[in-house]
């Protein structure tokens, strides 16, 4: 545990600014929403007449039509949140694309598809997901599943688990948060001297060792 402390405080510097991480996370915060909330708007026009206000809660249906509409609203939420930077954009869903910032592995390598989903997929949906229109979506349908106030404890506890995570954020001179830490990862802006300086060290380190065969390495300095 020390010596995991004392690597978190000497890790990498990053000068990601963190008005642009408020507002990538706003954008994302924002759209993950709208996402989220289409399977809901979509079944309960399809099954209500002269709709003019939605309310974003299961309980406006009945079983079963409300376990479908939030485990629908999950999942399209799991293609923003996971399938996107994992796929579609590396290390970047639209919020990040648009401020020019990127997931990538600590060490400055790509993000792998396996971070992203322990990264966005468990930590952020899962465990601090306490703000997130799909996270809320899930613990409705574990709520309807179980008949215990799930939403309610679990909403405490991701909030408590995210305000940790932001502290980490502003304490950490990596600025990595809870999420970051777990999955190894962290957040940098893609157009900044610091992120050029530190792939090209990354990448001369890289070329310094190279496999001659199976289990030998030789370094060239």
């Amino acid at each position: 545990m020390k010596e995991k402390l004392i690597s978190l405080k000497s890790d990498i510097e990053n000068d990601n600014n963190y008005l642009r991480r408020f507002i990538a996370y706003g954008i994302d915060w924002y759209i993950g929403g709208v996402v989220a909330s289409l399977p809901i708007i979509i079944l309960y026009m399809m099954h209500n007449d002269n709709v003019t206000y939605i309310v974003q809660q299961l309980s406006i249906f009945t079983y079963p039509l409300n376990m479908i509409a939030g485990s629908l609203s999950f999942l399209v939420s799991v293609l923003y949140y996971v399938v996107v930077p994992a796929l579609v954009w590396q290390g970047q869903t639209l919020g990040k694309k648009i401020t020019h910032m990127k997931i990538i592995n600590n060490n400055y390598q790509d993000v792998s598809m396996k971070q992203v989903v322990i990264r966005q997929g468990v930590m952020i949906l899962l465990v601090q997901g306490s703000i997130f229109t799909a996270s809320h979506m899930l613990h409705e349908v574990l709520e309807i599943i179980t008949g215990y106030n799930i939403s309610t404890v679990y909403g405490y506890i991701g909030l408590v688990i995210t305000t940790f995570s932001i502290l980490l954020v502003f304490l950490l001179p990596s600025k990595r948060a809870l999420h970051d830490i777990v999955a190894n990862t962290r957040v940098i802006h893609t157009q900044s001297n610091h992120y050029t300086f530190n792939v090209k060290k990354r990448n001369k380190h890289m070329r310094k060792n190279v496999p001659l065969s199976k289990g030998v390495v030789t370094n060239k300095s």
